[in-house]
């Protein structure tokens, strides 16, 4: 039977985290990780039992991309059809 009770006191390596990390961060012990959860249905992550927050979305210059793609596929579109018409060499 798993004691949950000493999993939550050792959820913590006591190792200190990297230098890079930000400050306030700690380090997931081996048996901290029994923790961590997934919905098998929704995939959704959950950490004792509080579920996680992922965010789906294109960050600015990926969003830049995608309308950059997105204008230059529309400008070749309409190109084509021109010259499909013969409007346009």
């Amino acid at each position: 039977m798993i004691d949950w009770a000493q999993i939550r006191a050792n959820r913590y390596a006591s190792d200190a985290p990297p230098p890079e990390w930000p400050a306030g961060i700690k380090v997931t012990s081996l048996e901290g990780l029994t923790l961590l959860g997934m919905h098998p249905v929704t995939n959704q992550l959950y950490w004792d039992g509080q579920e996680l927050a992922t965010v789906k979305r294109l960050g600015t210059f990926e969003r830049g991309m995608a309308l950059a793609a997105t204008i230059a596929t529309v400008l070749v579109a309409v190109v084509e059809i021109l010259r499909a018409f013969g409007i346009a060499h």
